[in-house]
């Protein structure tokens, strides 16, 4: 192959026809990209010992560090934490990716053909026209009638002009081809998987402006209909579908995707499609077959280990065959190694300057020459790993968007062992639990006037979760509180989903009487809280209110003196996750800022607490006071006694408002009335007692 492909291979090179697959790529294939497989796992990080301990103690401490996961870890668990860092929507993905050195996606806002000059690097794509129709001339404007399109021709064309001494040499030996490497044009059988990631403003066709897509696949004459799993009132869906076809290049070029609103009642609607070529992809020395990893991962337990089935020095002489280059070579060891590719020097330095402070271990990275081969690799040019934005059209619609899609496409070849599909099926959510122990209130405004003129409220609380209000919860109420103190001992109850890498709510809800099922809803994870004055003649009377992320919360106060609206200026990386904390116990202030500015109207001392359902389980607990009424157990308020329903207990309101205040006065006036009356009783009752003593 050396000799082949070595002296006077620079000169140009291309191809005429359709080809695949030729013996000496199969040979390039077999012999110098081999059988490498992927490295072993990486050893675990060892951890120095901890003095000053016993070795039983110290070895506790160690598993315990080591069992106990990071709470960034959550975030780069699977492959959608790649998809969301390439969007560049989550601050904390860029940061953990940063921290980490983390291998990354490349998002391509168009078609991938378009960004590689419709991969026309080894041939040029003509259309076939039918042999009774006239070509159309250039002042037409319907160049491109479908009726006289009948297929393509691909292929590359080499004019050169022969010279004397060309000809006077080619009647001695045969001449040397200017086009080299060409493959036969054997039938080429490759496995395809296409991943279909999400939707991107589809065009609604359902009443209500929504849609609910599924998607159609054609791959040459198989196809796979994925209408059992449409998804409901999705404008922006996230698909997480893998496909597989067995196909045979040229025969299965054409890779199709449509996607369909599904419809209860008649024939299903066509959003739109869009048409892959594989051929071209197959063919390009970009290697858009299977986009390149920024990194060469050898440990088959991470989630971004190598997946193509070339390593990266054969991929490296593979482009350098087909590109008519020498083969590349390698000099030297570790920082001073360099590579040798069509003239051009790349040395290990250059790309791995910072490599000590940044880089994992190295045999998690691989070898030496397969990462400088990656790193030439990408200088060249190649398609990285990546997924590409296709707009979708509809026939109907002739040039008008009916919406994206985000995929990628690999295609391997059926002899080489294919690497297992990735998987990206959209992350499922867990069953939470939430629980709020309402225990005091403090400094809570007094909105009411009682007839005796002092200022007091009936204090009760109302809690929910961000777009669940219905499901929202409220406490007892206390009656009458004339300090702004209230007592509750009231535990609320939120069963939930959640999902953790995204730090979302997820809802399924019907937003109008017309729709027949429920969507699902994502939300930020908001709790809402609301202080209230009951009232009984009119609406309840908001005194105060606070929100704020369980996953980013404002650090309670210990003490309600310490309460103050300030904390709610805590830098982010001040606050507090309820996730990683499990429970938080505090005084929270809120306030009302109806007027623009916010205004301190209360402290409210919560314990928030938040379970997985086999936790919640184990650990059972009734709402408000009720059985049962465990972990903790919560007693009933002492209040004083004011605090009560005044229309249900009359007397109580006369021993409250009249007599603990003024029952000496009470006392003292009825005695005077006693003594008035029995003087009155004695004047009245004397004329007579003195006529009947005188006269008998």
């Amino acid at each position: 192959i050396n000799a082949e492909y070595g002296e006077g291979s620079d000169k140009a090179s291309g191809m005429l026809g359709m080809w695949y697959g030729s013996t000496a790529l199969r040979s390039i294939n077999g012999s110098i990209l081999g059988s490498e497989t992927a490295g072993s796992k990486a050893p675990a990080e060892t951890k120095s010992s901890i003095s000053k301990l016993s070795r039983k103690e110290t070895r506790k401490l160690k598993q315990e560090d080591e069992n106990k996961p990071h709470p960034d870890d959550v975030l780069v668990s699977d492959w959608w934490s790649k998809y969301y860092h390439a969007l560049g929507k989550d601050e904390r993905l860029t940061r953990v990716f940063k921290q980490r050195n983390l291998p990354t996606l490349t998002m391509y806002e168009y078609e991938l053909e378009k960004e590689y000059n419709m991969f026309r690097d080894l041939m040029e794509v003509i259309k076939l026209q039918r042999p009774d129709n006239e070509l159309p001339s250039d002042f037409e404007v319907d160049s491109d009638d479908d009726d006289a399109h009948v297929g393509l021709f691909k292929g590359s064309f080499k004019i050169y002009p022969i010279t004397e001494e060309m000809h006077k040499k080619a009647e001695k030996e045969h001449p040397a081809l200017l086009f080299k490497n060409l493959p036969c044009n054997d039938v080429e059988r490759v496995i395809v998987r296409l991943y279909v990631i999400a939707g991107i403003n589809l065009t609604p066709l359902d009443f209500g402006g929504s849609v609910d897509p599924y998607l159609w696949i054609k791959c040459g004459k198989e196809t796979k209909n994925d209408s059992a799993n449409y998804l409901t009132r999705q404008i922006n869906p996230e698909f997480g579908k893998m496909f597989e076809f067995d196909a045979h290049l040229p025969r299965d070029s054409q890779l199709q995707i449509m996607v369909y609103d599904h419809d209860l009642i008649g024939s299903d609607d066509v959003v739109g499609s869009t048409t892959i070529d594989l051929e071209d992809r197959y063919l390009t020395w970009k290697h858009a077959a299977c986009g390149v990893s920024k990194q060469y991962i050898v440990d088959k337990e991470n989630k971004d280990c190598w997946r193509d089935t070339i390593k990266p020095i054969g991929l490296l002489k593979k482009i350098c065959v087909l590109r008519g280059w020498p083969q590349p070579t390698f000099k030297g060891k570790g920082s001073t190694l360099r590579c040798y590719v069509n003239g051009s020097e790349y040395k290990m330095k250059y790309f791995e300057s910072n490599r000590a402070k940044k880089g994992p271990d190295d045999k998690t990275f691989g070898s030496d020459e397969h990462r400088l081969a990656l790193y030439v690799i990408h200088e060249l040019g190649v398609v990285p790993e990546h997924f590409e934005t296709r707009t979708l059209f509809n026939e109907d619609c002739p040039g008008i968007p009916q919406g994206k899609l985000h995929l990628w496409v690999d295609i391997f070849p059926w002899d080489r062992n294919p690497p297992p599909p990735i998987n990206i099926l959209p992350r499922e959510s867990q069953k939470m639990c939430l629980r709020v122990i309402v225990w005091n209130t403090i400094d809570v405004i007094l909105s009411d006037e009682n007839i005796m003129g002092e200022r007091m409220s009936d204090i009760f609380l109302k809690i929910h979760l961000e777009g669940m209000k219905k499901q929202g919860q409220e406490t007892d109420i206390h009656f009458r509180s004339l300090t702004g103190e209230g007592n509750f001992n009231w535990r609320m109850v939120y069963d939930f989903d959640y999902l953790m890498a995204e730090q979302k709510f997820v809802t399924y809800q019907r937003k109008s009487i017309f729709q027949l099922e429920k969507e699902m809803i994502k939300e930020d994870p908001l709790i809402h809280i609301e202080v209230y004055d009951y009232d009984i003649f009119s609406s309840n009377d908001l005194l105060g209110w606070t929100e704020f992320s369980l996953v980013a919360m404002p650090p309670p106060t210990k003490t309600a003196k310490e309460c103050e609206l300030s904390i709610y200026d805590t830098p982010d990386e001040d606050r507090i996750s309820i996730i990683d904390k499990k429970k938080i116990k505090g005084f929270w202030p809120v306030y009302d800022d109806s007027l623009g500015e916010r205004e301190l109207t209360g402290k409210v001392e919560l314990e928030i607490e938040i379970l997985t359902e086999e936790e919640a389980l184990e650990k059972p607990a009734g709402q408000g006071r009720s059985e049962p009424n465990e972990n903790p157990t919560l007693e009933p308020p002492d209040r004083p006694n004011t605090s009560f329903n005044w229309f249900l207990n009359p007397l109580m309101v006369f021993k409250i408002l009249i007599w603990d205040k003024y029952k000496w006065y009470i006392i003292g006036a009825f005695l005077i009335a006693l003594l008035i009356a029995f003087v009155a009783l004695l004047i009245y009752t004397s004329p007579g007692a003195m006529t009947n003593a005188l006269f008998g």
